[in-house]
């Protein structure tokens, strides 16, 4: 059975150092970043957060790449496998890197299902 994806952003996934601050503390953390899109991301990660906490992410797209720093609340929690987040402030520039990122990565994969 296919299921259709009613989703409004396309998403990827990848492994990357995440900064995670709560409270002006940061975590070097290494995460995957799941269905990361330009409204927010899904983090795997032991690390435990209440639905709404705010938190201060930072990370990068790729080696090599600039940081990512951005403000998100937790929309969601899976406990033991991670939380969903919003981003509360991504900027037009990141916004576009990750709307690039997303493309480059689905013409790498031959996924050619996402609109244009």
């Amino acid at each position: 059975m296919v299921t259709e994806d009613k989703r409004r952003f396309q998403r990827i996934s990848i492994d990357t150092d995440v900064w995670i601050g709560q409270d002006g503390i940061f975590t070097r953390t290494r995460e995957r970043l799941k269905n990361l899109s330009v409204a927010g991301a899904f983090i795997e990660t032991a690390e435990t957060f209440s639905v709404g906490s705010v938190l201060s992410l930072r990370f990068q797209l790729s080696p090599g790449d600039g940081f990512i720093t951005c403000t998100a609340i937790v929309r969601n929690v899976v406990v033991g496998r991670g939380v969903g987040i919003e981003f509360l402030d991504l900027s037009r520039l990141h916004r576009m890197h990750v709307t690039q990122s997303i493309e480059k990565s689905q013409v790498q994969s031959g996924d050619d299902s996402v609109p244009r």
